[in-house]
């Protein structure tokens, strides 16, 4: 019993201080689009992207498809070390006690057959060394099809896009939303994912490669817990 209880309790105070990971939103982007009324007399029904007659393809209105090619490098080094050092001295003594013998007439203090010495002496010696240092990196390339949902006053669009894949129980998705600049996209369709302003890259997965990385329940526990 007294196991289970103390299982219980560490179950508990790990629940309360792991912390739950963002959950990617994996639902549809929805679609929004723009009623156009169409001319009287003009042979479109509306201008888009497709049909303007002196302009190329390039997404430049609600709802039209811009294909963002995704090359982040990240590297991230961090040293630091620390050195203190810190040393105390007393000594003190009496060389004068009331007219009194220094000794107060205890020739054997403490049972130690030292006669009694009213003086004191401490020495304090406190040092620390401390070294760290931090290095990260990462690689990340793949290409993902968004869609503008905005076009702001100067322009500029607001892109959102989502990516699904799934292969052998395992499933990853890309997300990735931000503001482009027409002028950066290519005559191809493409933009730089360096080129995108306040933009937002997620890449997560799950089954069971991405459950097999993640610890146990009792070892996340324990973990948050352990006091060593």
């Amino acid at each position: 019993m007294a196991l289970l209880a103390l299982a219980a309790v560490l179950v508990a105070a790990g629940g309360c201080s792991i912390p739950t990971p963002k959950k990617v939103d994996t639902s549809a982007i929805p679609v929004y689009t723009k009623t156009q009324k169409p001319g009287d007399g003009s042979l479109w029904a509306g201008e888009t992207s497709m049909n303007t007659l002196f302009q190329d393809f390039r997404a430049r209105n609600v709802g039209d498809i811009l294909t963002v090619l995704v090359s982040e490098n990240t590297s991230a080094t961090e040293d630091a070390t620390t050195v203190t050092a810190r040393k105390t001295n007393t000594d003190a003594s009496i060389s004068s006690l009331l007219g009194l013998p220094l000794n107060l007439a205890m020739k054997n203090f403490l049972m130690q057959k030292q006669p009694f010495s009213p003086s004191f002496k401490s020495e304090y010696i406190n040092e620390f060394d401390g070294d760290g240092e931090t290095t990260r990196s990462g690689s990340f390339k793949t290409t993902i099809a968004v869609r503008v949902v905005e076009v702001l006053p100067n322009g500029n669009l607001v892109i959102e896009g989502k990516k699904e894949a799934r292969l052998n129980d395992e499933t990853k998705y890309i997300v990735l939303s931000g503001l482009v600049r027409p002028i950066d996209i290519s005559t191809d369709n493409t933009v730089l994912s360096s080129k995108i302003s306040d933009s937002r890259l997620e890449y997560s997965g799950s089954g069971v490669i991405s459950d097999e990385q993640r610890p146990g329940w009792l070892a996340r526990a324990l973990d948050n817990v352990w006091p060593f």
